[in-house]
């Protein structure tokens, strides 16, 4: 595993960020049924005491551009009984979430009422999914059920832009983010109103090897609470390298630095950017 150092990421006392997201996806286990996704909740029920459900997530395969000029692999099986599961499991704040299904596992960190400071990647995000992640490996081991063989790993940054925070009106887009100028007025058509963006950049590994691709979405929206104008910025590491979850680290500091490339320094002085 290579490292970097931490000190030179950016880090903010009040960063947008609302939801963390580390997941691995894996090959299938034929074993594990619905029934087993239960007895794992039983095991982390004190933690997790509320549950939904909703259907898997399809398997995805980032590939490189030379593998698939469209970038992204979807594996379809015949399925020849009920559609397969994805089991939610919530602690009672809602500001911590556990999903599985039998090709993968997922926690999520949400931003609430109760949680409103953003618990850093390290030492919080990070050994709290290890720690979990560690539990499903054991409850699979003593069931019988197979092994966990990584093929894919992600990390997704949710961040709401809100408003009356630095900006006012959906146009005034450059305020916010440096990928975007409005035109000089006076023109017509006149400034954009909204947009939606989407981009894709490659993550290169410590040889300069292609090991994913980080997805960049932007949309604007509005807040459920007071009807504010928000953009939602969703920043997306995935990828594979090294044993295990060591994409973790890698795609964590790709998402982290692009969003500051993204951002204006405006925005940087909102959200009090930490000066080393």
């Amino acid at each position: 595993m290579f490292e970097y150092a931490e000190r030179d990421l950016p880090d903010f006392d009040n960063p947008p960020v609302v939801e963390t997201v580390l997941s691995v996806q894996f090959e299938k286990l034929p074993a594990v049924r619905s029934v087993h996704f239960g007895l794992f909740w039983q095991r982390v029920r004190a933690r997790f005491p509320h549950t939904e459900d909703h259907p898997a997530l399809p398997h995805v395969l980032e590939q490189s551009a030379e593998a698939s000029s469209r970038g992204v692999q979807l594996r379809f099986e015949a399925q020849e009984t009920l559609s397969p599961q994805r089991l939610w499991l919530l602690n009672s704040a809602g500001t911590e979430m556990i999903q599985i299904q039998n090709d993968r596992f997922i926690k999520n960190w949400r931003k609430n009422e109760v949680q409103q400071e953003y618990p850093h990647y390290e030492p919080v995000i990070k050994p709290a999914f290890e720690h979990d992640y560690r539990e499903f490996q054991a409850f699979l081991a003593d069931e019988g059920l197979g092994e966990t063989r990584i093929n894919q790993c992600e990390v997704t940054y949710v961040n709401h832009i809100v408003a009356d925070e630095g900006w006012n009106t959906w146009d005034e887009i450059e305020k916010v983010f440096t990928f975007w100028r409005q035109p000089s007025a006076p023109t017509n058509p006149g400034r954009a109103e909204d947009f939606g963006f989407h981009a894709r950049f490659p993550i290169l590994g410590p040889s300069e090897e292609w090991i994913g691709r980080l997805h960049v979405d932007v949309q604007t929206a509005r807040t459920i609470r007071d009807n504010k104008p928000m953009y939602v910025m969703n920043l997306t590491a995935r990828g594979n390298w090294g044993n295990g979850v060591d994409f973790f680290d890698i795609g964590r500091r790709c998402v982290v630095k692009s969003f500051k490339q993204l951002t204006t320094p405006h925005m940087h002085q909102v959200w009090r950017e930490k000066i080393a």
